[in-house]
């Protein structure tokens, strides 16, 4: 039994060392998740399907009143990237995890129709269970990373025929391969032979009008580092698949073996006195001590790459990249089969979801950390895929999703005209608001004369009237940046506004020199502050008098005439001459003889 899960690896082409040890030790710890009943593939590949982000883009777009919106971001995006998909110029990098497992103690026989059916309704229901448990775990090793992790919900004929048939990715935009299967029991030899499956003398094998060859590893790189597979999956090919097999080994066992051949070297070297047997032995104690200890978990591997074409021409070029990008992988070595019973033996290893063949001669050897950097889990960009706003004009990434868009280039080289596409559809707060509604698009541009107004065109899409602001040296219209925004002043923003003002006055090739400057320009950015938060201050504490004594005053109105303050408020509240509060006068006591109080 077998369950996939889609695994959305995040971009670490130009990530730092650190990312990428990282994402190591998450693999390590799905490899030592793994028992011995359990088995991972890992099927990497590439194509240009991005349907259901495009109907999902056009249905959206739909939606706007802004004839500029559907006109462009529509029409333009939309169908240029459709014919894109269809002539496989965009690739898209996707990673599938299969997890599988035996299932022991299968009855041989029932004795009813009734009891096989509880029986297997019984056993499904108790793996729907492990495999959600299995997806947790995914989740919880990889979420940290940014990876996004969903359960393959196709239907099950549908990977085997991908596998089988590469025309499925040729059809129209609107196909849709999930809907035309009948849930039935099928022979992946029948399934072959119905797609027109051939050997070939000379290499592979001939399958649904494409020839197929197939390169095994018969070697691992010397030593491994995180990326070094990138090599291989960064190669600007579509029609190749990758395909793992990983198999966890009993530790007794990979013990007992160690033990055996320390004890071989050891009788060896008393025989023969030589050192290089001496530092044999030292390797065996130190694998037997990390085998112990859990610091090695071992695998068994294979590793197979699967490219085809529908000419020999088209086959060897590809097959001759992936060669060489193999050489290049510190000495490893490759086996490209010739024979057609090999090939199709080899090609059955390769099927989605199968890691329990029996054919087990191409398997190598390897301990987790080794294993994890050769496994190709990568891909491009992903983004928010349902998002309206993604850029699908990326010729070699994935379509991703925008907030904060910053767009460089020097003149003349046709920046405004794209962004003029993009920008109405990006400035609509949801798919039934217009663009002219809360825009939320800046743009920035030097401009000499109003003819250099590149966005004009954008401005006057938003709303009926608008009209770009121009910014003149001798204007009234300024950017403020000793402006904090009602907001307390940080070290960040002196920091920032420094260093703006020793940009403007020039910098000096003079180290000592330079930080001279910014230190007196920082001394009266100081003083600046400084006497703009007394004027404040003053200005609040004044604002802070009016008010107690309009309060005062309001007392004294609204009490009954017996209770009256003996002094008027404006003598109860006396201030000094510095602005500071003075202790009130105390006023005098009122006669109880007389009915009018005294002053």
């Amino acid at each position: 039994m077998s369950k996939g899960f889609i695994f959305e690896a995040p971009d670490l082409t130009n990530s730092p060392v650190a990312d990428l040890n990282d994402f190591q030790d998450q693999l390590c710890l799905l490899l030592a998740s793994l028992h011995e009943h359990q088995r991972l593939q890992v099927q990497y590949f590439c194509d240009s399907d991005y349907k259901g982000e495009l109907l999902r883009y056009q249905q959206e777009t739909e939606k706007f009143s802004n004839v500029w919106t559907e006109a462009r971001a529509q029409r333009t995006v939309l169908c240029a990237t459709g014919r894109r998909c269809r002539s496989a110029k965009l690739r898209r990098q996707r990673v599938i995890f299969y997890i599988s497992r035996s299932l022991e103690n299968v009855p041989k026989a029932f004795q009813t129709v009734a009891a096989r059916r509880d029986y297997y309704n019984t056993l499904l229901d108790q793996l729907e269970t492990e495999f959600e448990h299995v997806h947790r775990l995914l989740l919880e090793i990889f979420g940290s990373g940014g990876a996004r992790i969903l359960p393959d919900v196709r239907p099950r004929p549908l990977p085997a025929l991908q596998a089988v048939s590469q025309s499925v990715a040729e059809r129209p935009l609107r196909f849709r391969p999930g809907g035309r299967f009948r849930v039935r029991t099928f022979d992946s030899g029948e399934l072959l032979a119905q797609r027109g499956q051939r050997p070939v003398s000379d290499f592979g094998f001939f399958l649904d009008g494409h020839y197929h060859s197939l390169i095994v590893l018969t070697r691992w790189p010397r030593t491994t580092y995180p990326g070094i597979i990138q090599r291989l999956t960064n190669l600007r090919l579509l029609d190749y698949t990758i395909t793992v097999n990983v198999d966890p080994l009993p530790i007794t066992k990979e013990i007992n073996k160690e033990e055996k051949e320390h004890d071989r070297v050891a009788g060896d070297y008393a025989s023969e006195k030589k050192i290089s047997l001496l530092t044999v032995m030292e390797k065996k104690q130190k694998k037997i001590h990390a085998l112990m200890q859990g610091q090695t978990i071992p695998f068994h591997a294979m590793f197979a790459i699967r490219v085809w074409d529908k000419t020999r021409d088209g086959l060897n070029a590809k097959a001759g990249a992936i060669k060489n990008a193999i050489n290049s992988m510190n000495a490893a070595q490759y086996f490209e089969s010739n024979l057609p019973s090999t090939s199709k033996n080899l090609f059955f290893q390769t099927w989605p979801g199968w890691t329990w063949g029996r054919y087990e001669h191409r398997k190598l050897y390897a301990e987790h950390r080794f294993l994890a950097d050769m496994l190709p889990v990568t891909s491009t960009f992903t983004g928010h895929l349902g998002d309206r706003r993604g850029d699908l004009r990326r010729p070699a990434q994935q379509p991703c999703r925008h907030r904060d868009v910053l767009r460089l280039g020097w003149t003349t080289k046709r920046r405004s005209t794209p962004c003029c596409s993009e920008c109405p559809a990006r400035a609509s707060p949801s798919p039934s608001a217009t663009c002219s509604r809360r825009p939320r698009v800046i743009s920035v541009t030097p401009s000499s004369s109003r003819k250099d107004l590149s966005y004009g065109i954008y401005t006057a899409t938003v709303e009926e009237g608008a009209r770009p602001i121009i910014i003149h040296p001798d204007g009234d219209l300024t950017i403020n940046y000793l402006d904090t925004k009602g907001l307390p002043l940080t070290p960040d923003h002196l920091s920032a506004a420094t260093a703006l003002v020793a940009r403007m006055i020039g910098t000096s090739a003079q180290e000592d020199k330079q930080m001279l400057r910014q230190a007196q320009i920082a001394k009266y950015l100081n003083l600046l502050y400084e006497d703009a938060f007394q004027d404040w201050q003053k200005k609040r504490h004044d604002q802070l008098l009016d008010i107690a004594r309009h309060a005062l005053a309001l007392a004294d109105n609204s009490a009954p005439r017996g209770c009256r303050p003996a002094r008027p408020p404006s003598k109860l509240l006396r201030t000094s001459a510095t602005g500071r509060r003075a202790t009130p006068t105390r006023p005098r006591a009122i006669s109880a003889s007389s009915t009018k109080p005294r002053r």
